[in-house]
């Protein structure tokens, strides 16, 4: 017979935030429900690097019509 874990009737832990605080989850979840996080801060490091010109914006591609 197996012994009875104490931490089986626990709930889970939530999950560790590695690179965000919790400001910018608090963030994240109020303007930007339902979006992957790493989408939204993808999107606003490259905004980010384009202004400070450290990153060149994509050019549009267009011919001469």
């Amino acid at each position: 017979m197996n012994p009875a874990k104490p931490a089986a009737s626990l709930p889970a832990k939530p999950g560790r935030r590695r690179y965000i605080s919790a400001g910018t989850e608090r963030l994240l979840a109020d303007c930007f429900p339902g979006l992957v996080p790493a989408t939204v801060i993808e999107d606003a490091l490259r905004q980010k690097a384009i202004r400070e010109g450290r990153l060149v914006p994509p050019r549009r591609r267009g011919g001469k019509p």
